[in-house]
């Protein structure tokens, strides 16, 4: 079948290894969602087109590993998201049989209800989380509040299919409710064989600069409000009283990264908070198999899934995480990691305190968490994708 994905932003080949497209062209979860669904859909078969915007003012074509990516000239940015016209007007040229937007910065998912309604084919949409209008600029919150008041729940009663990375967040989502009835639940997938890193945890640490003899706990993502970074700095104080030889490692940059730094020396505990800025992806599984504990202390609902989360999975990292949007499906409290209440330093600290202080905790989790990874991987993922695509064409 001919596959015409739509997001706003789409990775470039070379995005997860240059900063600088970071920078200017942000990518995160749910578009690396995108990107490895489109290739394991092309592995499978199927022709895919990506409708994308471009990164600066230019329209371009790439082709590679079996996909098509039209990217169209970027008109008008706004708090890091992208306006292009052609992907409201030059789409049309393009026919398919099914039509699949991934809802994560506008205006993507509008061009796409638009040309399934003139191509007349169904619309499928995955929803990476609840656009919140708490944080950023007042361009970002005032263009949010608009949307989510005026435009949303019209985009989610025309698609024909919701896709939900997780059961959980169903519930826990401010605007999905009332739609369970058009559904379906496919998690967000994961390469497990990326993360076979062939060093101990010793190595890995050396060969980062991380001390080697202490504890690290590690974060990996954006420096941004939604993910609560400064709630893992504030839970720091505590950490390091009951473990004095405790480091925090931030993988990632973000908005947040100064505000962080300066939390951290005033609280005293610049010394053993220590930011590594962008990494490139073949560095990552390096920092995960250094860490202890993996930690993701996020507060709010746009939290719907948290692939950092299978990344610590597939390196045997126990984890501690909120609960809160979809974490739930994927940390099972006791079992591979520790759930605590959103924006509680203090729970949180004292969860990293626990699991730290107890190795055969720490290993049964590690070693559980690893195992159950195999089944988030993105062969079956598609397969899963690929079912839903011939259900909704049969109708």
């Amino acid at each position: 079948m001919i596959i015409n994905y739509f997001i706003t932003h789409f990775p470039y080949k070379d995005h997860f290894d240059n900063p600088s497209r970071f920078v200017h062209y942000k990518c995160g979860g749910a578009e690396r969602v995108a990107y490895y669904l489109a290739l394991e859909m092309a592995k499978r078969g199927h022709e895919i087109n990506v409708f994308t915007t471009s990164i600066n003012s230019s329209n371009s074509v790439e082709k590679y590993s079996g996909i098509n990516i039209y990217r169209y000239s970027t008109v008008f940015r706004i708090e890091g998201g992208s306006l292009s016209l052609g992907l409201f007007t030059k789409t049309f040229n393009y026919d398919g049989n099914i039509v699949h937007v991934h809802f994560s910065t506008p205006p993507a998912e509008i061009a796409a209800l638009l040309y399934a309604k003139r191509k007349e084919l169904p619309i499928v949409l995955t929803y990476h989380g609840d656009w919140q209008e708490s944080f950023g600029g007042i361009a970002r919150r005032m263009a949010l509040y608009f949307y989510n008041k005026f435009l949303l729940h019209e985009i989610l009663s025309r698609v024909d299919v919701i896709i939900s990375p997780s059961r959980h967040y169903v519930h826990e989502s401010r605007f999905l409710a009332k739609y369970q009835d058009k559904i379906v639940v496919i998690p967000n997938g994961i390469n497990v064989k990326d993360f076979n890193a062939p060093y101990s945890k010793e190595e890995c640490r050396k060969k980062l600069g991380l001390e080697v003899n202490g504890y690290v706990i590690l974060f990996v993502g954006n420096l941004t409000p939604y993910k609560g970074p400064e709630i893992l700095v504030r839970a720091m104080p505590e950490v390091m009283r009951e473990i004095p030889s405790a480091e925090l490692v931030f993988v990632g940059n973000g908005s947040m990264r100064k505000e962080l730094e300066e939390l951290s020396k005033r609280l005293g505990i610049e010394k053993h908070v220590k930011f590594a800025g962008f990494v490139k992806e073949s560095l990552k599984p390096l920092y995960y198999k250094a860490a202890d504990v993996f930690c993701l202390p996020s507060v709010t609902t746009t939290e719907s899934f948290g692939i950092v989360n299978l990344e610590a999975m597939a390196c045997g990292v126990p984890i501690v995480a909120s609960k809160v949007g979809g974490i739930p499906d994927v940390v099972r409290d006791g079992e591979n990691g520790l759930l605590v209440p959103p924006k509680n330093p203090l729970a949180l600290a004292h969860a990293i305190v626990r699991l730290l202080e107890d190795e055969r905790l720490r290993k049964r989790m590690g070693e559980k968490a690893k195992k159950e990874v195999e089944k988030y991987s993105w062969e079956k993922i598609a397969e899963m994708t690929e079912k839903l695509y011939e259900q909704v064409l049969s109708r």
